[in-house]
């Protein structure tokens, strides 16, 4: 599998407009930018010291969806 066939999902809460949530990404980047960059390399020597929106958007796609299932009889557990 290619590591780009990977991704991450945020779940954050609902938001009427993806212009809406788009806004919420640009101030949650670096969080979002750090996080990624963690997955990928511990080591943050080797991370982008200079993490911008702009940046972020060239390393990124975000998608937007509105709706998540739960078809699991079990709790959801954050882990």
């Amino acid at each position: 599998m290619d590591a780009r066939d990977e991704c991450n999902i945020y779940l954050i809460r609902e938001m009427d407009y993806k212009e809406v949530v788009m806004r919420w990404v640009k101030r949650h980047s670096d969080e979002l930018f750090v996080n990624e960059l963690n997955d990928w390399c511990t080591d943050e020597k080797r991370w982008p010291q200079h993490r911008t929106y702009k940046l972020f958007a060239k390393w990124f796609s975000v998608e937007v969806y509105s709706m998540v299932l739960d078809l699991e009889e079990g709790p959801v557990t954050k882990e």
